[in-house]
């Protein structure tokens, strides 16, 4: 039998191969077939449920209703993901007065997981829709949370914000206590919102580790010091996270893509290597899980970590796969770093594209730290067009010589002469007022940064 035929059966002890039923409040699952060495004994963690809870109401992983189960494989990545979606459907369409709120809980958290917002948010609205009668506060706060991640991924962070802030005022339940905090505070640094994001942890978060999905706090803590300056404790906040779901057996980057955010803070604080290490892990767990947006946001990290000929090439389709995923907040960010590398590479009208996109983008979501940021490139490309007089194949041949390579690999990879790449790097120098290579790096970053 293949891993993956292992991995799709799940059996118990008590019927030696049997597919046995097992309740989901009322809905059924035949999924119990045989259990795999790769998921816990016990269920010690899902998200948005904790420990106890976890324990309390589900026990064995050999007795786990369908969207528990469809939770622990997402967590290890070890399924495909069109397995976890037609499995969080049939949790999602069985027809109950009584749905359990724990179980559609997970099941639409995995189709957001999985790149399958529009669909989690079908479902959300129908669930909420008059037609169904009264729900419990239980399943409309996590309906109402759903919602709002989905918001905030898709670009629409005040709508998300509006739906949390009442969630915390009423008094969201213990189990997603959590998970409301760290999503609304990742939405108020969206929109620039640092005062409360900050007001947040210091009146509702003194106590982090004890916090449910304390790992999700620690991202959002890592996202707040990120957007105030302070890349040392984001760095830290990051790698803590990733210590904590490393030992939960939480291995899918789609869950928080901390590897990822580490490396563009770490790249950022110019340690490469390790910026670099932790993008690789990321891509390939990435691809394992294959979702879009999973690995949109690794090559981003890699493109970014590595700095090489093959970065923007990296940029370019992590921007294709963000876009398809329809996660509009990371997009920005990508855009903003690919017309970064443009304008270092001398390429103008491709940089102005890219941040013209972003700053479409930021405006349609109210994201002012990403227009901040996007107006500081365009403001830098008309400087450094006004100021330095650099024709685009000048700028072209600096970018490559500020990425480290020779005068002979410029004109390989240009196709030019060695002698005509001299000529141009000279007429560089001459117009920045440098005396040649060793100060061309500070002068063209100075200008990237401005």
């Amino acid at each position: 039998m293949s891993e993956r035929q292992k991995v799709l059966s799940i059996k118990t002890p008590r019927n030696s191969g049997c597919v046995e039923p097992v309740r989901c409040g009322h809905a059924e699952s035949t999924w119990c077939e045989r259990r795999d060495s790769r998921l816990t004994d016990k269920v010690d963690y899902l998200s948005g449920v904790g420990r106890a809870e976890a324990r309390l109401r589900f026990g064995d992983a050999e007795t786990l209703c369908g969207g528990v189960q469809n939770m622990l494989f997402v967590h290890c990545g070890v399924l495909d993901r069109e397995t976890i979606v037609r499995r969080s459907e049939v949790v999602l369409d069985a027809e109950s007065d009584e749905p359990d709120p724990g179980c559609l809980w997970l099941a639409l958290l995995a189709l957001v997981y999985a790149d399958r917002c529009a669909e989690a948010a079908a479902y959300c609205t129908r669930l909420l829709s008059d037609g169904r009668g009264e729900i419990s506060f239980r399943l409309f706060e996590a309906l109402t949370l759903i919602r709002a991640r989905i918001d905030a991924q898709s670009g629409r962070p005040a709508a998300a914000i509006a739906a949390m802030e009442p969630l915390l005022r009423r008094g969201v339940s213990p189990a997603l206590r959590g998970m409301v905090l760290a999503w609304l505070v990742e939405a108020l640094v969206q929109v620039g919102d640092l005062s409360s994001a900050r007001c947040l942890f210091e009146d509702r978060m003194s106590a982090v580790d004890a916090m449910p999905d304390h790992a999700h706090v620690l991202a959002a803590r890592g996202a707040l010091h990120r957007a105030e300056g302070d890349l040392e404790r984001s760095l830290a906040d990051y790698l803590a996270c990733g210590k904590v779901l490393t030992a939960l057996n939480v291995a899918n980057p789609a869950i928080v893509p901390w590897r990822s955010r580490a490396a563009l803070v770490a790249a950022a604080l110019g340690r490469c290597d390790l910026a670099a290490a932790l993008a690789d892990d990321e891509l390939a767990a990435a691809r394992r899980w294959g979702s879009p947006g999973a690995v949109g946001r690794a090559l981003h990290a890699v493109g970014m970590a590595r700095r090489d000929s093959r970065s923007v090439g990296a940029l370019e389709r992590a921007v294709e796969l963000l876009e398809l995923a329809e996660a509009r907040y990371e997009l920005m960010g990508a855009l903003c770093d690919l017309g970064q590398l443009h304008a270092v590479e001398g390429d103008v009208e491709r940089s102005r594209w890219a941040v013209t996109a972003a700053t479409e983008l930021a405006a349609a979501a109210g994201s002012g730290p990403v227009l901040q940021r996007a107006g500081s490139v365009l403001g830098a490309l008309d400087t450094q067009h006004r100021e330095t007089g650099l024709t685009r194949q000048e700028r072209k041949i600096a970018g490559l010589a500020v990425r480290g390579l020779s005068n002979k690999e410029i004109a390989e990879q240009l196709f030019l002469t060695v002698r005509t790449v001299e000529f141009h790097l000279s007429n560089v120098y001459r117009k920045l007022g440098i005396a040649g290579r060793r100060q061309l790096a500070g002068v063209m970053n100075a200008r990237e940064c401005a």
